[in-house]
């Protein structure tokens, strides 16, 4: 950590302040007596940290980790600018081609898994991909890990949810990776928590964080706030409280398992003044992600990004300069993990098909943009501009004819250039439909343990879940 006086300093000091006093509420008792156990300053519900703690438990927590999928040629290293990307996460809603707006089910939920293992452009699967409105809530979580460790060998994101929901979660997990012991030994499935701002953390993350200590499973943790609604209007005062409720965070999941692997993930959202909504691609956050991630480098911790995002609820070019603006923001800051990596519409309410499409075509467009350059001896093609000479000309040349469908970028949505713009439309439209049904044909289903398929799902129906679910996932 660097003993420069600089914004990072600034914003970590004034976070110790707060977590000395008035300290950050923690909605769980169990966890309470724990903390005052190792010496943690408790009042009420309120747990004040002292800068040693906070010392320690940076001290403590990796700068980097494995995450370990069924598959080792999946498994991913997190840290290091290591721009993991995840899927969408948590929309209820789907926007249709039509310009309408249905309920997420969980056939969707069940497409939506297969796109992300036919991509090699998100790397992990998992995570409430839509949330499926017809599954009762009480099973919901472990359904939906379940139909992610069926239909793809990638690494999987956890669910936040109680402490007995995620604890189902990590029994289900250690029969998917060999057992209890196997399970426990390795980061198997990264989870996501959100505090609760200002200054709290609610019973569900808290039991999220107990059951990740008890099973060495990652957790991210993001303050996800909104200015001028739960946390100050200003970028600094929103950068410092979000700080602090990581940190108080960090201290909990330190001190129940030391060394348990912490992603730095504080988020935020600019509150609408004008009707009491968000707008999560406002260009007023990026000085905020400019500091997380700041403040990530500080701290030697993985990086979350924001993702791919928009407030727009429909597929349109609105939707497309939001979400390049919001990518970019994962290529311009040191970024390890970017979650909601494609299909985003209308500020994390929905989904759109169509707009996963197009945001796949960006994050090959920033993949290719940021791509090394190798300078070797055929890329410098000296050689070829000797034989050339003056007022040549390449286009016939074997170089060219041996790089032409490599080297020139070419976009698998936009329409060859035509001076019609109503079959400029017409063309789009249908390299969008084409696009999505190549993807859909691309998937296989990875080939798995009918054993271990066989003992999840007993462990699914003993849980109460009804076989008509699973059945889909088949």
């Amino acid at each position: 950590m660097s003993d420069s006086t600089d914004i990072s300093d600034i914003i970590h000091h004034s976070s110790l302040e707060l977590l000395k006093s008035p300290g950050v509420r923690l909605h769980d008792r169990e966890i309470l007596e724990q903390l005052k156990k190792h010496g943690t300053r408790i009042e009420n519900d309120m747990a004040m940290f002292t800068e040693a703690q906070v010392m320690g438990s940076l001290s403590s927590a990796p700068k980097s980790f494995t995450l370990n999928s069924a598959n080792s040629d999946r498994s991913l290293v997190i840290g290091g600018n290591s721009r993991c990307m995840a899927g969408s996460f948590g929309a209820p809603f789907i926007v249709t081609p039509d310009h309408r707006k249905r309920q997420a089910t969980f056939d969707d939920f069940i497409r939506v898994a297969r796109l992300i293992h036919a991509t090699e452009l998100i790397q992990i699967n998992g995570g409430i991909l839509v949330q499926p409105n017809e599954i009762d809530p009480g099973m919901d979580k472990l359904l939906m890990v379940r139909a992610a460790l069926a239909l793809s060998d990638k690494p999987l994101l956890g669910l936040q949810g109680s402490y007995r929901e995620v604890r189902q979660i990590m029994e289900l997990g250690a029969i998917a990776f060999g057992g209890d012991r196997c399970f426990r030994a390795q980061p198997h499935m990264l989870f996501m928590i959100n505090t609760l701002s200002p200054l709290q953390i609610e019973s569900e993350a808290l039991g999220t964080i107990r059951a990740c200590a008890e099973y060495g499973q990652p957790l991210a943790i993001t303050p996800a706030l909104i200015t001028g609604n739960t946390c100050p209007i200003t970028t600094e005062g929103a950068m410092v409280q979000a700080n602090t409720e990581f940190l108080a965070a960090l201290c909990v999941a330190q001190i129940l398992c030391p060394g348990l692997p912490v992603v730095y993930g504080c988020l935020s959202a600019q509150g609408d003044m004008r009707n009491g909504g968000v707008n999560v691609a406002s260009p007023s956050r990026f000085a905020y992600i400019r500091l997380a991630a700041q403040m990530a480098d500080k701290y030697n911790l993985p990086n979350r990004g924001q993702g791919v995002l928009t407030d727009a609820g429909q597929l349109s070019f609105q939707s497309g300069y939001e979400a390049m603006f919001t990518l970019g923001s994962t290529y311009m800051n040191r970024t390890d993990l970017t979650i909601h990596g494609a299909g985003i519409l209308a500020g994390f309410a929905a989904f759109s098909y169509e707009q996963f499409m197009l945001d796949l075509e960006l994050i090959q467009i920033m993949e290719r943009a940021h791509r090394e350059c190798s300078f070797s001896k055929d890329a410098l093609a000296l050689d070829v501009i000797r034989q050339v000479g003056p007022g040549g000309e390449f286009l016939t040349h074997v170089h060219t004819m041996k790089h032409c469908r490599s080297e020139p970028y070419v976009s698998q949505l936009a329409p060859i250039k035509n001076d019609n713009p109503l079959q400029y439309l017409t063309d789009l439209e249908s390299n969008l439909k084409k696009s999505l049904l190549r993807l859909e044909q691309a998937y296989e289903k990875p080939d798995l343990d009918q054993v271990l398929q066989r003992d999840m799902d007993t462990y699914m129906t003993g849980s109460g879940v009804p076989a008509a679910f699973l059945e889909k996932i088949v």
